[in-house]
């Protein structure tokens, strides 16, 4: 992941593809404008019955922040514009909500309505914050698929090439996610601390764990993975079919969350080798070692 300015940048479909039904799958295709934001019309101004239109997604697009990240304005492109042309109002975002059949993930829709609420109001064109009104979705609390040491082995011997093997190891060692692995560079890896720089979630750097020996012969005779993410989400699936075994990124991140765990380091510490913002997350993956 780069740091991408996103005045001027034509999202597209990001890896939120297919976790909710269609015709919301269509809706991160909008594009937007670099010219600067015009000041609201008289009818989008405090309007009693504002009606979200493109031309308000584009000025809120334009107001985020430069260092935003790529995914950020993928998830706005997806979740918001599916709801241009409804009213910005409690009944109309609830309807909205309670449309939606994808699960746990209704609960980014509400994320990302709030924050397009909160810059309405702030920019005047609402009295009164609609969002206070609606219910917070509720998710279901369920332990998700985790990789564990002996799986691991499974997927290595399953492998195609030194490549995969590599990656794979990657990916449980250190617990970097897909796009950190995908863009990580010889020059990222500093061998005598055992540490590789990625350019994480929120386009902040940490220092991850840099892997094992695979990780490192690799790296000896090759600049990066050669790999986009298309192809390593092949590779991730064919294991998955061949194995069984549920096979991606955020699984081997679970993995190392609970072996860390396991082999007694602190959640704290764990927190920090795999870059979560909030500890709860680290705690709620700590939840599979009951099995």
């Amino acid at each position: 992941m780069s740091l991408v300015a996103h005045t001027g940048f034509e999202p597209v479909i990001s890896s939120l593809r297919g976790r909710c039904p269609r015709p919301l799958d269509e809706c991160a295709r909008g594009t937007y404008s670099n010219k600067n934001a015009k000041k609201f019309t008289t009818s989008e101004a405090k309007s009693p019955q504002l009606v979200f239109t493109q031309n308000l997604f584009n000025r809120f697009l334009e107001s985020r922040p430069t260092y935003i990240s790529l995914r950020s304005i993928e998830s706005y492109n997806y979740t918001l514009k599916a709801f241009i042309g409804k009213p910005v109002a409690s009944q109309a975002i609830s309807a909205y909500l309670n449309s939606l059949s994808c699960g746990n993930v209704r609960l980014k829709f509400y994320s990302c309505l709030r924050t397009l609420c909160n810059w309405l109001c702030l920019n005047d064109c609402l009295t009164d914050n609609p969002i206070e009104k609606v219910a917070k979705p509720r998710t279901k609390q369920k332990i998700l698929a985790t990789i564990s040491r002996e799986q691991l082995s499974i997927l290595l011997e399953r492998c195609h090439g030194e490549r995969d093997i590599a990656f794979i190891s990657l990916l449980w060692y250190s617990g970097v996610r897909l796009s950190e692995a995908i863009n990580a560079k010889v020059s990222d890896f500093n061998w005598n601390e055992g540490t590789v720089t990625v350019l994480g979630k929120g386009n902040k750097y940490r220092k991850a764990l840099g892997g094992n020996g695979p990780v490192r012969r690799w790296f000896d005779e090759h600049d990066s993975f050669e790999l986009n993410k298309g192809g390593a989400q092949t590779m991730l699936k064919r294991l998955t079919a061949e194995t069984g075994i549920h096979c991606n990124a955020h699984a081997s991140r679970r993995g190392l969350a609970v072996y860390q765990i396991k082999s007694g380091l602190s959640t704290r510490v764990v927190q920090a080798l795999g870059g979560w913002e909030q500890i709860s997350m680290v705690e709620h993956y700590s939840k599979s070692l009951t099995f």
